[in-house]
């Protein structure tokens, strides 16, 4: 699961799968602009076939709380 996210990430950023770590975030992305999360969160609800709210979309703000996110979902 998390290196497909990685994957999902990276296409999204257009940056190397290995850039996203456990420290990747908003913060430490330059790339990881507004319109680009919204654009993770529609890949990764099609990658993962699962739909998050608005408010789980708003805390997905860094690699570690999105595995978080679809763990959570994957165990519904």
């Amino acid at each position: 699961m998390e290196e497909k996210i990685r994957q999902t990430m990276a296409s999204v950023f257009m940056c190397e799968p290995t850039q996203i770590n456990e420290n990747t975030s908003q913060d430490t992305l330059p790339e990881w602009d507004s319109l680009r999360h919204m654009n993770l969160i529609v890949a990764l609800e099609e990658d993962f076939g699962i739909t998050f709210t608005e408010d789980e979309m708003v805390e997905m703000l860094s690699y570690k709380l999105i595995c978080d996110a679809i763990r959570r979902k994957n165990l519904k």
